[in-house]
This record gives structure tokens, C-alpha cells and sequence, in this order.
């Protein structure tokens, strides 16, 4: 071959910059100068259908994209030989028209496969339509030779790069769904390669060119950074492949969790490269943060409830020893004076074991977020002037001195929880007196008006054993009852601070203490009271007076036996002889032959409960308009009394119901 065509091959060939498509019609301009021809084509044949790709020159009006049968052009003997073809007029068959173009009479043809890896793509063939004088030679055969292998070997070239590009771009797709990237460190030459989703995961442009340093540096310094050194590490010393969980800083200084996996590729023993996978974890850490966080707070629940079922258990004994002590006791003996002595203290222990019952009833509400306040106008002063009426005697019994300042106004009234407000200042003055053996207690107390609000600051203190830093730490902690042995020395259930806590920030105030060992302690409460804007005329209900319920038809519907003895006792105290059903189907029974003025109504009994019978009675007209059904239940909370309402109960007793509660509720009815 001419050493001149030789050079402008390879000149077409090994130009970087110059496109497939130019390239192509370079040499097919070659091929037309070498072989004399008129026009050269490059073809792509697919099913026996032959169609035009590159076209020189554009003659005889080819172009690309024409679309033939193959066995109407000269290149079916190309195909069918496999291998190069020339053809001269007398050779080729006459009713074969290359192109199907009657102005192009080709005297000579000369054409090559070419192959696209295994498989055949095309031809590419030279036609001119004059005869040639010489017939083709070796020259001839190279140059078309030549073109043929190298629009084949970039045809497959280009085919692997596209198989690659498609399973990159899928890649990355995968990646970007999956949110894990790729990386690579080669280091034989310290290069460092990110995937498109690793360099989106730190945050970087698609442009930026990582370094190992810096890499390590976006881990976040502290344990995050030492621990995916100390993995690299490992790896390129012993092969070991990591695992880790880590905090990263991203380049905009977002901070997120990444998985990091990785392992090593060693040659004759030595390391040369690192490789693995990044993912964005950040979502899953915080669910397993928030279940691990959950999970602690059951557990720290389940002990709580284990605590208190043990405690409860435990403070409830004494007081129960005591009723079930002085009542067998009360029994055998025939001096009245000793025997309502033994009574009167099994009624204290009653008093205790209520008392004991509704901290732990307090606690669960407060603890499940049930516990609501229940407002009402009162006169402020009255509550302080009862609770230190109450415990003087308590310090009397020992040398204990209760002294008090009130700096409140007599006509000062609020509109505020009395119940929970009179809960809070007897647990404070009951854990003073308690906790002190001689000395004082001292309760004082500042109300000053602002607008429709008062400030009121309330001061319980003491001189009692007072306490140590660690104990206020926790003081207000459920069953908390500071050192080693308190508990046993002075009892309580560890509830009554905690319930104070809570129902002053219920009440969206404050609770502080001081206190030091040995000295003595003060709790400061803070509250925001609202002013009352009438001010009711006041109860004054005393035991003493008890109301005549003679003339009145009571009806006690209760399952229980016992509860309906109790009933019975304390409604004969009124004058009252009741009649009693054991559930709501036999208490709407009995409202159909009696008419009744009062009905005390269990709220939940087998057959049909309090609410269904109520309903019942009232809806059907069973019972007057004038009859009053009274509620009676153990459940005491706001959604119970919104449910004795809704079914059309007229009041509300709590049980175990006391002498003065029956007696408020005759009153209001006779």
C-alpha cells in the first residue's frame, strides 16, 4: 500500500478529536481516491433488509437511511462470500440493479463485511460505473481491509462503552434509590474514587475530586472519625473486611448517619486497593434511636409499676392490720367506751387506707396525662385556716411548734381547684411534720391581686432532718424517699411529692426547695390563682345536724352484698329504710311497681350496668321527674363523671362513700 495512503489512514484513525461520523467519510474519501470509485457506502444489514449509513459522495441522489432488499444490491455476494468481493460488469448477474438507480451502471464493485464482535453489522463497498483497467490488487484489498476492521473494531468499541454506560446509569439509579454509593481507593497511587450518589450523600459537586484525608475528615471528630480510621486500618493491615455505623458532616454542614462498608485487595501479600459501599442510615438510626428510646422508657415503666405494686402492697398492710384489728377486737368486748375506741381507730386506719388509695389513684392519672382540674369559687384563706386547724393537733403530739402567717385578704375569693390546691399544702405540711422531731413548722402564705389574677406564694418549712444533695436530686422522682432506711422509719408510699409535682405543673406553676442535713427544709410553691367573680355563700354542713330521710322512697341498687349493708347502716342513720336491688334489670323492675324519690345507683353490675338502667328509667318514664338518681362508683375521674351525665344520672358519690357526702346529697334533695 502507498506509504502516502498509509499515513492519511492513520492520520483519520488516531484523531482524538475528530467524531466516529466525520472519521467514517474520511475514509470512505480514501477508499474513493485508492480504488478509483465513484461513490463508497457503509451499509447495516438487519433481516435482509439493506439500509444506507454513510454515504460518499452524495451522488446519484443516495442518502442515508435509504432502505433496500439486500438481494437487490451487489453486496448479497459480499454477505453470502463472508469475506472481500469484487465484481466487473460480465461478473455480476443483470437483473441485480445495485441501488435500484438505472442512471448508475456499475462496471466494477468491490466490497467487505464488516463485523460488529461475532456478529455481521454490514458492508462497506466502493462502485464506480466505468470499468477499471488494471483489476484490484493487494493495495486495493488492504485499504478496504483495513476500513472495514476499523469501523467494526469502533462499532464494537462503542457498543461495550454504551453496555457500560447503560449499567452505570443503572447504577446509579439503583444507587440513588437503594441512597448507597460507591467508592475506591487505589493505593498504589493514593487515588480516590466516589460514586455520583456518594459524592450527593456528602453533599459535594459532581465535579469534585476527593482526597483520602479530606474524606476521613468529613467524619465527625470524636468516635464518628476514630472509628473509620481504625477500620481502614484493620483492612489494609489484615484484610479484614468493615462494617460501621458512623456520623458525617456533610460539605453544607449537614450532620447525617452513614453505613461505611469496605474491603481490601491484596497482590503478593501487600494491599493495593480499598473498595465498598456508603449509605445514607440516617432514618433507620433515628427509628432505632426513637424504639431504643421507647423501649427504655417501658422498661423504666414496668419498673416504676413494679415498684409501686411492691410499696402499695406493703403500706397498704398496716392500715388494713388495723381496721381488721381493732373491728375483731371491737367484737368481744362489753365496755362501750373501750369498744368505740377500738372503732375509732379502725376508722383512722379506714382514713389511711383511703388515703393510700387515692395517691396511687392520683399518680396513675397523673402518670397516663388523666388527671384534669375541677374549678370553683372559694374563699382562700378558709383552705389554709382548715389545714393548719388539722395538723396543730398532729404537732401537739410532740414537741412540734405549727406556726403560720396568712397575708390574705378575708374577702379575698378565687376561682381555682380547692381539692387539688388543699392536696398540695397537706402534703407539704404532713411530710414537715413528719420529718421533724422537735422544733417548728412554719406555713406562710402571700396572695396580692393583679388584674383578674393571684400571685400566690406559698412556704412550708421546717427543722427537721432535712437533706443531702443527692436526695433533692431525685426528690421529686416517684418512690423517692432519700437515704437507705427513711422508708422504714417513716412509711408513705414515695408518691406524695411526685403527685405535688405534677399538679403544679398542671397548674403551670413552680415548686422549690432548700434544705441542708440536720437543718431543716423549705418548699416555695408558685401559682397563678384566677379571681373569682362572685363569691357564693358557703356550706357550713356539719355532722352534727343530720337531715330526717323518713319520709323519703330510697332505692340502693348495688351487686355487692357488703356495699349494700354498708348503705343500709349509714342511710338508718338518716331515718331511712331503703329497698335494694342487686342490678339495673332488678332495679328497673322494682321502678315499675314503687315509685322512688332517690336512687343510689352502682355504676357497674352484670346483667345490666348502672348506665344502661339509668337510661332505661329515665327515656321510658319509669321513675317521676322528681326522682334523683345518684351515681355510685369507685372510678372518680373526669371521664367518669362526664359518663354518669351523659346517661342521665343527677349526681355523683365516690365510694367509699362517707356519712357527710349522704348527708349533702339529702339535703339537696329533700
Amino acid at each position: 500500500m502507498d506509504l502516502n495512503h498509509l499515513k492519511t489512514y492513520h492520520n483519520i484513525v488516531s484523531d482524538q478529536l475528530t467524531s466516529f461520523d466525520k472519521k467514517v467519510k474520511q475514509l470512505l474519501s480514501l477508499g474513493l481516491q485508492v480504488l478509483n470509485a465513484e461513490v463508497g457506502v457503509v451499509s447495516r444489514v438487519v433481516n435482509d433488509f439493506y439500509t444506507i449509513v454513510f454515504v460518499s459522495p452524495n451522488a446519484y441522489k443516495l442518502q442515508a437511511g435509504t432502505r433496500l432488499d439486500v438481494a437487490n444490491t451487489l453486496c448479497t455476494f459480499t454477505l453470502k462470500n463472508n469475506d472481500i468481493t469484487y465484481l466487473t460488469a460480465a461478473d455480476a448477474p443483470s437483473d441485480i440493479n445495485h441501488f435500484n438507480i438505472t442512471s448508475l451502471k456499475p462496471e466494477t464493485y468491490i466490497g467487505a463485511p464488516i463485523y460488529n464482535g461475532q456478529e455481521t453489522y454490514g458492508t462497506i463497498n466502493f462502485i464506480s460505473s466505468t470499468p477499471r483497467t488494471t483489476p484490484f490488487n493487494d493495495d486495493d484489498i488492504e485499504i478496504i481491509t483495513l476500513i472495514a476492521r476499523w469501523i467494526g473494531a469502533e462499532l464494537q468499541r462503542n457498543r461495550t462503552y454504551q453496555i457500560l454506560y447503560s449499567k452505570n446509569q443503572l447504577l446509579e439509579r439503583l444507587e440513588e434509590v437503594a441512597k448507597i454509593g460507591t467508592w475506591e481507593l487505589d493505593l498504589v497511587s493514593e487515588e480516590l474514587k466516589w460514586s455520583r450518589y456518594t459524592k450527593v450523600i456528602h453533599e459535594v459537586p459532581a465535579n469534585y475530586l476527593p482526597q483520602l484525608a479530606m474524606a476521613i475528615n468529613y467524619y465527625k471528630q470524636g468516635k464518628s472519625q476514630k472509628t473509620i480510621i481504625a477500620a481502614i486500618e484493620q483492612a489494609k493491615a489484615g484484610g479484614k473486611p468493615f462494617s460501621v455505623e458512623a456520623q458525617l458532616i456533610t460539605a453544607k454542614n449537614n450532620t447525617i448517619w452513614v453505613a461505611a462498608k469496605g474491603q481490601a485487595d491484596f497482590i503478593d501479600g501487600q494491599c493495593v486497593r480499598l473498595f465498598g459501599t456508603i449509605q445514607d442510615v440516617t432514618e433507620s438510626v433515628a427509628q432505632r434511636l426513637e424504639l431504643e428510646k421507647q423501649k427504655q422508657a417501658a422498661q423504666h415503666l414496668l419498673g416504676q409499676r413494679t415498684k409501686l405494686f411492691a410499696k402499695v402492697s406493703h403500706e397498704l398492710r398496716t392500715p388494713l392490720n388495723g381496721v381488721i384489728g381493732m373491728l375483731t377486737a371491737a367484737l368481744d368486748m362489753d365496755d362501750a367506751d373501750a369498744r368505740n375506741e377500738k372503732l375509732t381507730v379502725a376508722l383512722r386506719c379506714g382514713d389511711l387506707l383511703l388515703d393510700i388509695i387515692n395517691e396511687v389513684l392520683d399518680y396513675s392519672k397523673l402518670t397516663h396525662g388523666d388527671m384534669g382540674l375541677e374549678p370553683s369559687e372559694f374563699q382562700l384563706n378558709q383552705i389554709f385556716l382548715d389545714l393548719v386547724s388539722l395538723y396543730a393537733p398532729l404537732c401537739d403530739t410532740k414537741p412540734v411548734k405549727l406556726t403560720h402567717k396568712l397575708l390574705i385578704e378575708d374577702d379575698l375569693w378565687v376561682h381555682f381547684d380547692s381539692t387539688r390546691l388543699r392536696q398540695i399544702v397537706a402534703n407539704l405540711l404532713n411530710n414537715a411534720v413528719k420529718f421533724t422531731e422537735t422544733g417548728t413548722v412554719k406555713l406562710w402564705v402571700s396572695a396580692t391581686r393583679d388584674n383578674d389574677i393571684c400571685k400566690l406564694i406559698i412556704k412550708v418549712a421546717d427543722t427537721g432532718v432535712g437533706m443531702s444533695s443527692e436526695t433533692l436530686n431525685g426528690l421529686f422522682e416517684p418512690f423517692s424517699q432519700g437515704p437507705k432506711g427513711t422508708a422504714q422509719q417513716y412509711g408513705g408510699t414515695g408518691l406524695g411529692l411526685s403527685i405535688v409535682k405534677e399538679l403544679i405543673t398542671l397548674m403551670e406553676g413552680t415548686i422549690d426547695v432548700k434544705s441542708d442535713i440536720d437543718r431543716g427544709s423549705m418548699f416555695t410553691v408558685s401559682l397563678s390563682v384566677p379571681l373569682a367573680q362572685s363569691q357564693p355563700q358557703t356550706e357550713n354542713t356539719t355532722i352534727e345536724s343530720l337531715v330526717d330521710a323518713s319520709a323519703l322512697n330510697i332505692l340502693v341498687v348495688d351487686d355487692n352484698e357488703i356495699n349494700r349493708l354498708v348503705m343500709d347502716a349509714l342511710l338508718q342513720e338518716f331515718n331511712a329504710q331503703p329497698d335494694f336491688a342487686v342490678d339495673g334489670e332488678n332495679a328497673v323492675y322494682k321502678c315499675r311497681s314503687k315509685s322512688y324519690d332517690v336512687i343510689f345507683m352502682d355504676c357497674f353490675m352484670p346483667v345490666m350496668d348502672g348506665f344502661e338502667a339509668t337510661r332505661t328509667l329515665k327515656s321510658k318514664a319509669i321513675v317521676g321527674k322528681h326522682c334523683k338518681i345518684i351515681a355510685l362508683t369507685a372510678n372518680t375521674s373526669d371521664a367518669d363523671k362526664r359518663a354518669c351525665k351523659a346517661a342521665g344520672m343527677d349526681m355523683f358519690l365516690s365510694k367509699p362513700v362517707k356519712i357527710e357526702a349522704i348527708q349533702k346529697v339529702l339535703e339537696r334533695i329533700i
